[in-house]
């Protein structure tokens, strides 16, 4: 099995396409085409907190069930004895992709988003040490911390040196409960079941010392694809780990892999095998271990995300001149394009019913973010301007809260 794998990936790799493409004049980065309408514009954070601005002028409404959430730096010029100053907050801000409404919930929350709880109720993110209540203040160590959307409290999880790369996944069976790793360097790390209300951590007996999730396996004994701990090679290889004894159920190799990507019920992935800049795609089902390409496909500097519903995953291309989305459908391998920019992008993410693709342009001045729905029905493509941020640190699709009177409604000025 391993050497039919081994086959196939040889086989992928010489299908790439060497072809340099000729440059074409790139534009301004963050500049959208000439033809469009003119981009309406966040507005200041001030005016939403007020709730004088209820919603984003010019923002075509649509039926999306999920909030975009937006952290960045926020200027704000205030008028002192000794003259003009700037202050800098970092608020989370959300915008309802269906009204473009505002809100403003935590007013100071200087943290990337690395997982939030499906029911809506729960965020975690990293956080600079100084920042963080209870902490050392170190300006070379970072905390994790939960930020509790019904109640707005902030708790810190774990304190950690930078350059670490702590990970975080919320257990399949409840919404209080994570899963975490640390992985700082230096250091012996566990894996880590945390439960989010009662601040109680309960070491996961794996073995090993680095743990990179790739995703969870749900089921009656709960499992995660961790990038083998113990491995001395340059490829990928997965270990599955049983979360409730740290046992090993499974080990599958990659050979000649640059990446791997787990999907959303931790049963299939799918791999990018790269020559130089371009790469193709293979598709695992984890039950069989078969590797199999996706024919006719030839990708530029790719990055994956699976969709959350379908059989299927968005690529990002980035050219020398321009980054486009492709939708790929891996039951028929074929590729649909989502949209294509005439300049960088950074951040992106999908919504949890695979409904929208947002992304922001790479601008360190105003980036504008983009709402493109998937349906292709649907030729709507909402843009807005994220006026006097900078430094955007994380944007990403939260859950709705399921139950009513929730934290959207009692909490934010919508």
């Amino acid at each position: 099995m391993k050497n039919t794998a081994r086959l196939i990936l040889i086989a992928m790799a010489t299908a790439l396409s060497f072809g340099a493409a000729i440059a074409q004049q790139a534009e301004d980065q963050g500049t959208p085409p000439s033809d469009l309408p003119p981009v309406p514009q966040i507005p200041s954070i001030a005016d939403i907190e007020k709730s004088k601005a209820e919603k984003i002028d010019q923002f075509v409404p649509l039926d999306l069930r999920f909030r975009i959430g937006v952290i960045g730096d926020f200027q704000q010029q205030l008028e002192t004895t000794t003259g003009p100053q700037t202050r800098v907050k970092t608020p989370l801000v959300l915008i309802d992709p269906a009204t473009g409404k505002l809100g403003v919930y935590a007013k100071n929350f200087p943290a990337r988003i690395v997982a939030n709880s499906p029911n809506g109720n729960w965020v975690i993110g990293i956080a600079g040490s100084g920042a963080v209540e209870g902490s050392s203040g170190s300006r070379d160590r970072e905390c994790a911390v939960s930020l509790d959307l019904q109640t707005g409290d902030i708790k810190m999880i774990a304190e950690f040196a930078l350059r670490s790369n702590f990970q975080a996944v919320f257990a399949s069976d409840s919404n209080n409960v994570i899963y975490y790793c640390v992985n700082e360097p230096g250091s012996v790390n566990t894996i880590t079941r945390y439960e989010l209300a009662k601040a109680t951590a309960t070491p996961v007996p794996a073995e090993g010392n680095r743990f990179y999730f790739y995703g969870l396996k749900p089921g009656g004994k709960p499992a995660l694809w961790v990038l083998d701990p113990l491995r001395i090679v340059d490829y990928p290889i997965l270990t599955l780990l049983g979360l409730q004894n740290g046992e090993v159920q499974d080990t599958i190799e990659f050979p000649g892999c640059k990446d791997v990507y787990v999907n959303d019920s931790g049963d299939e992935v799918v791999a990018t095998v790269m020559s130089g800049a371009e790469g193709s795609l293979g598709v695992m089902k984890l039950a069989d271990k078969a590797l199999k390409q996706v024919p006719g496909l030839v990708l530029t500097k790719p990055t994956l995300k699976w969709a959350h519903k379908s059989e299927a995953v968005i690529a990002k291309e980035s050219t020398t001149t321009n980054d486009r989305f492709l939708w790929i459908d891996l039951k028929t391998g074929q590729v649909r394009e989502l949209f294509s920019a005439m300049f960088k992008i950074s951040n992106w993410d999908i919504s949890p019913e695979d409904d929208a693709l947002i992304f922001i342009s790479d601008s360190k001045v105003d980036p504008i973010l983009f709402v493109v729905p998937l349906d292709p029905n649907l030729k709507v493509v909402n843009r807005i301007k994220l006026a006097d941020v900078d430094n955007v640190s994380w944007l990403g699709c939260l859950h709705p809260p399921a139950q009513k009177g929730s934290w959207l409604e009692r909490l934010l000025p919508f």
